[in-house]
């Protein structure tokens, strides 16, 4: 049976799926009668947190993840850590879906709560990129690689913060805020470079820490910022999305040989 077809991978994707159309039916709720129901958007997340909490104790197998990733390192003298990536993924979605339920309440206890999920993303990707830039260096094509994806993001935050967010001294409190999804979104473009992994895992990572960032900056500007950018019906679904993109990415993590991360 092919792995696409198969329980460990269809049971997630569809719990995943369910959590992006609820929020999508929140959203029609808005359109429709003006006005959000919260439990909704938590419900969204929720189904989010259940798949990853599935693919990581029913789906994957951690002995395939470790060999995987292993077997595509570009910087062989680092060793990689994949089962820290596996568990550190779950507590980010646990964290986020508190997040998300936080800051309907208080956003400032919000935004901390959400820099600890972009904390455990980092480390979740620590455990299969290496995220000092200066350890490319033994691998001179990926090393230019590592240093323009460091230098677009070292460029774009600042620039999208400034324009489209900072408006004064009070907005100087979500600084830490941006410096954190902004490391967090360049770490995960350093995975591109990682080019014996999977196309689609790679990509799905970078798209979704991408709409991260998208969705963010709408919040901030949303809140602090003098230029009006009318897309706030877009905050929950991009970030439903993102959240999905970034758990499900795993589930089509494959070897050169075709060795796939599913349990039998």
């Amino acid at each position: 049976m092919s792995s696409y077809l198969s329980k460990r991978f269809l049971i997630p994707l569809f719990l995943g799926s369910i959590g992006f159309l609820t929020i999508l039916v929140s959203e029609c709720i808005v359109y429709d009668q003006g006005e959000k129901i919260i439990e909704v958007t938590w419900l969204a997340s929720l189904f989010i947190v259940i798949s990853t909490i599935v693919i990581r104790f029913y789906s994957i197998d951690e002995g395939r993840v470790h060999q995987i990733m292993t077997e595509s390192n570009p910087i062989k003298n680092v060793e990689l850590h994949p089962t820290r990536y596996l568990n550190w993924m779950v507590i980010s979605m646990l964290v986020g879906f508190i997040s998300t339920v936080v800051i309907a309440y208080d956003f400032i206890y919000g935004m901390l709560s959400y820099l600890v999920m972009q904390l455990c993303l980092i480390i979740a990707f620590s455990g299969i990129i290496q995220i000092n830039p200066l350890g490319y260096r033994s691998n001179s094509s990926t090393f230019r690689k590592i240093i323009i994806f460091t230098i677009l993001w070292v460029l774009l935050i600042p620039a999208l913060y400034f324009v489209l967010i900072f408006s004064g001294p009070d907005s100087l409190i979500v600084v830490p805020y941006v410096i954190a999804i902004g490391a967090m979104a360049c770490i995960s473009w350093f995975g591109v470079a990682y080019e014996r992994r999977t196309g689609l895992f790679r990509w799905l990572m970078i798209i979704a820490t991408g709409l991260f960032v998208f969705s963010d900056t709408l919040i901030g500007n949303n809140r602090y910022g003098n230029v009006e950018i009318d897309l706030n019906f877009l905050i929950d679904v991009t970030y439903v999305l993102n959240i999905f993109l970034l758990s499900h990415a795993i589930l089509f993590l494959r070897s050169k040989l075709g060795m796939i991360p599913l349990k039998d």
